[in-house]
């Protein structure tokens, strides 16, 4: 346990590090000059790229409108928006009421088993049909649909293409977006990557994105919905964030896939860095292998450091009593330290608790599994004493590296037997201690750091009487 009640944590990656390293990508593409299949075959070993249909739907959940939460879907009017319950035939929205007051809002609710259309107008709602049954598609032929989603104590209105399905499952109000897969696939590669790096890291980013979107397809996650508009799938905030250059990367890629042997759509994973070493997802596509692109272009995700608190551990764990020290006790074998952590034993004054590195990793806010507690720095080196009178002065060089060693922040300089100390800061690399009485003494110096002390530095020292 360090002195400083803080963990020192030094880190490599950033995410679960299966398939695609996005800063290795673009490493990939800026500095070893790789094109986007060649990024793909080294990402996703024993693939083929194969060209799929360009006007299939994708069913997105819109996680952003917090449907099942508010219990109600809002959008915005406009002219040419459309409704459709289920079983029933297309009716155009009225922008203004029946009063004549314009119409700012639409919303649909749940009511008594059923979903209910309401206007807003006037500042209040107003039931406009109170029974559109279980579902409702929501479109516009001519234009994006508008949704509120939102954003602090109000909300947003966030554009989307395709259709808007709002139905009633399992008793919860959800909203789903029934979208060209390629007009997906514009919005994913912008949230997921930033449009400014090469253009042959976008078209990778686009086709993982492109073929994590059609095995969803195959395995939907319901049976009204492909998957999850947010992290836990791909990032997709909608048609606003779509920028020139990403679009150029999608349609460079239209259609494109990576298949396996059998022809399915991979399960294209992918995450921010890998810090070096790519982590094994038990596919033949996605095995643990050194990672040269990830660090090419220096980056946070690729190594970084991060602070712990003795009792924060100890509020996640209480059961240990006061903490004791960390202790790794199984790594994967990859990289530097021995790679990422499987196992470690959090140890207190009253038990020990047996945990796994991500457990860990996801309980503090670390980027990644890979993670070792920085260890105190190395002692100094090249101590040596000069005598002058009874004046002893010492100097020292700075401490031999130790790989991931937290920083020296000063010294601490002794002369024994005597009760003489100094401290000195790590700029600072002499001492001295004066009216030494004749005789013979060893002087130590200790490199002290936030994770703890080195080893000492000793040598003898002979003090002559006048």
């Amino acid at each position: 346990m360090p002195p400083s009640g803080s963990y020192t944590i030094a880190g490599h990656g950033s995410g679960h590090g299966h398939g695609l390293s996005q800063w290795g990508a673009y490493g990939a593409a800026k500095v070893a000059h790789l094109s986007s299949n060649q990024i793909l075959a080294f990402y996703y070993p024993h693939t083929t790229l194969a060209t799929n249909s360009v006007t299939q739907t994708i069913r997105v959940l819109l996680t952003a409108a917090n449907a099942p939460a508010k219990g109600s879907v809002t959008f915005d009017p406009a002219d040419g928006l459309e409704i459709t319950p289920v079983g029933q035939n297309a009716e155009t929205f009225p922008t203004v009421a029946t009063g004549g007051a314009p119409i700012d809002q639409w919303r649909i609710s749940k009511a008594a088993g059923t979903l209910s259309l309401q206007e807003h107008w006037s500042g209040a709602w107003h039931v406009q049909a109170p029974d559109i049954g279980a579902s409702a598609t929501i479109d516009d032929p001519s234009a994006l649909v508008s949704v509120e989603v939102p954003s602090g104590s109000a909300t947003k209105p966030v554009s989307y293409r395709g259709a808007l399905v709002v139905s009633l499952e399992a008793g919860s109000v959800q909203a789903v977006n029934v979208v060209p897969i390629e007009s997906y696939i514009q919005s994913v590669v912008p949230a997921e990557m930033p449009a400014s790096w090469a253009p042959a890291a976008l078209q990778a980013q686009a086709v993982a994105a492109r073929t994590y979107a059609w095995r969803a397809i195959a395995q939907p996650k319901a049976s009204w919905y492909d998957l999850d508009g947010d992290t836990r799938d791909q990032g997709y905030p909608g048609a606003g964030v779509e920028t020139t250059r990403t679009d150029k990367a999608v349609d460079a890629t239209a259609g494109e896939i990576a298949v396996d042997s059998t022809g399915a759509a991979i399960f294209a994973q992918y995450s921010s860095a890998d810090g070096g070493w790519t982590v094994s997802g038990g596919q033949p596509y996605l095995p643990a292998r050194r990672d040269p692109y990830d660090g090419a272009i220096p980056n946070t995700g690729h190594a970084w450091t991060a602070t712990v608190t003795a009792s924060a551990i100890a509020a996640a764990y209480p059961s240990i009593g006061t903490l004791q020290q960390l202790v790794i006790t199984g790594r994967d074998g990859h990289g530097s330290w021995g790679g990422r952590v499987t196992t470690m034993s959090i140890v207190g004054s009253n038990a020990t608790v047996n945990t796994t590195g991500t457990q860990f990793q996801t309980s503090f806010g670390l980027r990644s599994p890979w993670f070792r507690p920085a260890p105190a720095p190395g002692a100094p080196t090249a101590l040596a004493a000069s005598v002058t009178g009874h004046t002893v002065t010492l100097t020292w060089a700075a401490p031999k590296r130790v790989a991931g060693a937290a920083a020296v922040t000063g010294y601490t300089v002794r002369l024994a037997p005597t009760a003489q100390q100094t401290t000195v800061d790590a700029t600072t690399m002499t001492a001295s201690f004066s009216n030494v009485a004749a005789g013979s003494y060893t002087a130590t110096v200790i490199a002290t750091s936030a994770a703890g002390s080195s080893a000492p530095a000793s040598v003898p020292v002979t003090v002559k009487l006048l």
